[in-house]
């Protein structure tokens, strides 16, 4: 090379040098200016995420590859599984660090945040067995209702704790990091949504609750992880609070009617689910398969109160009153019953107005003198003796007769 041709090669290599340190200073200078806008935004603003994520990792080395691919396919198991409006991820690892736990329950409070998912990776370097290895070390600090004695904590840590302990891999091997991750990246992804649906739960939001879980108890059938067993208890149980909430209260029975199906998918035969749905199918208009739907009960449960109330009920409609007698007798030997008395009155006040078969009002009138009120009851009775004819409904006005008896005297 000559002297020409090396004094420039020099002269390039310093000009290359000096760009490229101007170009890092105003590198550095920008990240900076990032960061101080981020925490701005993270202190003045509203929080627009219920999830936030804030993990020690070193950037460009092992801990800093793994931890982006992490959080790639968190952003990914939450648009695949539809859950980007109940699940909204924040990362701010590089603004704000949690020194213990105290520290991050603070901070759920004071930004309204669901969850946040801190902790650190171990340090780059470490091997086993000469293989280089990072551990993910993480801890999962949720918002919840709690009472003065703070027994709803413990009860929320308790079961986090418990479900933290079957998802007992939590490291990534170099040689084996690509599966490592996906692992890894399921496990958060399995923990924080069982907790979000949890929270949910305890804050009696349940249609969001069961959409959580519904959405994890898929998520884990496609993988075959075993973990799906601990989300159907969770699922039974807000089967059965939004039975009660659109059958009862709402009269959303369409709603209510899916809810049944769908708690008989996991408990086959359930009694609470096989009779909410039988009642609510009447109420939609199948008769025929509200019908069917208690015989079935009575093959399965024929001594419980529930079931002979139903069971009487159809033998009226279906002009058996020998039957439907047999049926309310069975039923009031019993000294306790599980369903509201008063519920099943009003049922079957609402079926006479509609029929106009007096043998409604003869089954209110018993259930009104033996569970409640004595006064309804004397008035149903007194109308049935009025409106029945005594060859057809002979077994009923003759218990009736003795009972008005009793009661006048």
């Amino acid at each position: 090379m000559d002297w020409d041709k090396a004094m420039e090669t020099i002269v390039t290599g310093l000009i290359l040098a000096v760009i490229g340190g101007i170009a890092k200073v105003a590198y550095d200078y920008r990240k900076n200016i990032l960061l101080w806008l981020k925490k701005q935004q993270l202190r003045l603003l509203p929080i627009n995420f219920n999830v936030a994520l804030s993990v020690d990792f070193k950037e460009g080395l092992n801990s800093g590859i793994y931890y982006e691919e992490i959080k790639k396919n968190l952003i990914r198991l939450i648009d695949n599984n539809g859950l980007h409006n109940h699940i909204k991820l924040k990362d701010f690892s590089d603004i704000h660090k949690f020194k213990d736990k105290s520290d991050a329950e603070l901070f759920t409070i004071k930004k309204n945040i669901d969850l946040i998912i801190w902790g650190s990776f171990t340090s780059d370097g470490l091997k086993k067995e000469r293989e280089p290895i990072n551990k993910v070390n993480l801890n999962f600090t949720c918002r919840h209702p709690d009472d003065k004695e703070r027994s709803i904590g413990r009860m929320v840590l308790l079961d986090i704790n418990s479900k933290l302990a079957l998802k007992k891999y939590w490291q990534i091997t170099e040689k084996n990091s690509l599966n490592d991750v996906e692992v890894v990246s399921n496990n958060i992804f399995d923990i924080a949504t069982y907790i979000l649906a949890l929270t949910l739960k305890l804050y009696g939001r349940i249609e969001k609750s069961l959409s959580l879980f519904e959405h994890l108890y898929n998520s884990l059938s496609s993988r075959q992880d075993n973990f799906r067993q601990h989300i159907v208890p969770h699922l039974i149980n807000c089967y059965e609070l939004i039975i009660i909430e659109n059958g009862g209260r709402s009269k959303q029975f369409d709603k209510a009617k899916e809810s049944c199906k769908k708690l008989l998918n996991f408990k086959k035969n359930n009694f609470f689910a096989l009779s909410s749905l039988a009642v609510f199918q009447y109420k939609s208009g199948e008769k025929l398969e509200a019908e069917k739907n208690v015989e079935l009960l009575l093959k399965l449960y024929p001594t419980n109160p529930s079931t002979e109330v139903d069971v009487a009920f159809f033998r009226i409609l279906q002009k058996n009153y020998k039957d439907a007698y047999k049926y309310y007798d069975r039923l009031l030997k019993h000294k306790h019953i599980k369903f509201n008395p008063q519920d099943v009155i009003e049922f079957l006040t609402d079926a006479y107005r509609l029929y106009k078969d007096p043998a409604l009002l003869y089954g209110s009138g018993m259930i009104s003198m033996y569970f409640g009120d004595r006064k309804i009851a004397r008035e149903d009775l007194k109308s049935f003796m009025r409106k029945a004819n005594k060859e057809t409904y002979k077994l009923m006005r003759k218990r009736t007769e003795k009972l008005l008896n009793k009661i006048e005297k």
